[in-house]
């Protein structure tokens, strides 16, 4: 799983490409990412790299993403400079993503995913058990129910496999979150139904955030950045919606950026103090107190002595 400074270093050198045709911001941030050359048939850090870029290719506008080709000559160039033949590892890249292709209608296809999500959901089991770094991926084989060499087949390490995990279950928000952010609803309505799948995203995946925040830490900032992420994506339909709601006078008239990472902050407290108390309850128990304080805050004006 690349960082999250790797991941602006990525981000930012894309754009450099695009708008410059400067292919050698991209070239050594993903010398970076890769580090030294991976062992002889070791395409998983290759395959996560690639997955990455694709990834911030499709969430970046057209006019800011360089030419795919492009992108691709720079990986290649990188390959061969570890002393990876473009030909090698074009076909052990091409495999693995295959692999990691979601199911289709074929038979085939459908087993292979159902033996990976069983290695993933046996992987969560033994991570969360016993923590990622006791984890032993004989274990994980045993808890799936499958041997070692099948799931090597589908997960290049303990790292990969970990990797991996995580990115399937943020896939998973980003798709409910693009479904809210794009709905014709109103603002509010909007940021309701977002911090309620954001609230039961937690819920549902509260032991693999505990391993993430205990021994990854890095990827409960990547939360963030796709929180982030998403709401910046759809700035210009979201600033639509705030405009409505301000003539409608339903919103002051306030800074929309300060707003924003102000209550982003305030939500990953709740999460944090959630954390902290073992997940003992629902988060989606604290959604009407989150819901009150961002809308209407906390004082009861009315009340409130303001004399001197």
């Amino acid at each position: 799983m690349i960082g999250k400074r790797r991941q602006k270093e990525l981000q930012e050198a894309l754009k450099r490409l695009a708008l410059e045709g400067t292919p050698d911001p991209l070239r050594l941030c993903f010398r970076k990412c890769l580090g030294s050359a991976p062992s002889e048939g070791d395409s998983g850090p290759w395959v996560d790299l690639l997955q990455t870029v694709l990834a911030n290719l499709r969430r970046m506008p057209e006019t800011e993403a360089p030419p795919t080709p492009r992108v691709v000559e720079v990986v290649l160039s990188v390959a061969q400079e570890k002393g990876v033949p473009a030909e090698d590892f074009l076909k052990s890249a091409v495999v693995e993503l295959l692999e990691r292709v979601p199911s289709d209608r074929t038979g085939r296809t459908v087993v292979q995913k159902d033996t990976r999500d069983r290695i993933l959901e046996a992987a969560l089991d033994v991570f969360s058990e016993k923590g990622f770094h006791h984890a032993t991926m004989d274990e994980i084989a045993e808890r799936a129910g499958v041997g070692k060499g099948t799931v090597y087949r589908y997960f290049s390490s303990k790292d990969n496999l970990f990797s991996q995990l995580v990115q399937a279950r943020l896939q998973e928000l980003e798709r409910e979150a693009e479904e809210v952010l794009d709905s014709d609803d109103d603002v509010l309505s909007m940021i309701e139904k977002y911090l309620g799948i954001y609230f039961a995203f937690f819920d549902r995946n509260q032991r693999l955030y505990r391993v993430m925040v205990q021994e990854h830490p890095e990827l409960d900032d990547r939360l963030q950045d796709l929180y982030v992420e998403e709401i910046m994506r759809r700035i210009p339909r979201l600033k639509r919606k705030i405009y409505e709601a301000r003539h409608r006078g339903v919103l002051k008239d306030v800074n929309f950026h300060t707003v924003f990472y102000g209550v982003m902050g305030f939500i990953h407290g709740v999460i944090q103090r959630w954390l902290a108390h073992e997940c003992a309850y629902s988060l989606e128990k604290e959604l009407s107190t989150v819901r009150e304080v961002l809308f209407y805050g906390f004082v009861n004006r009315q009340n409130t002595n303001t004399g001197g």
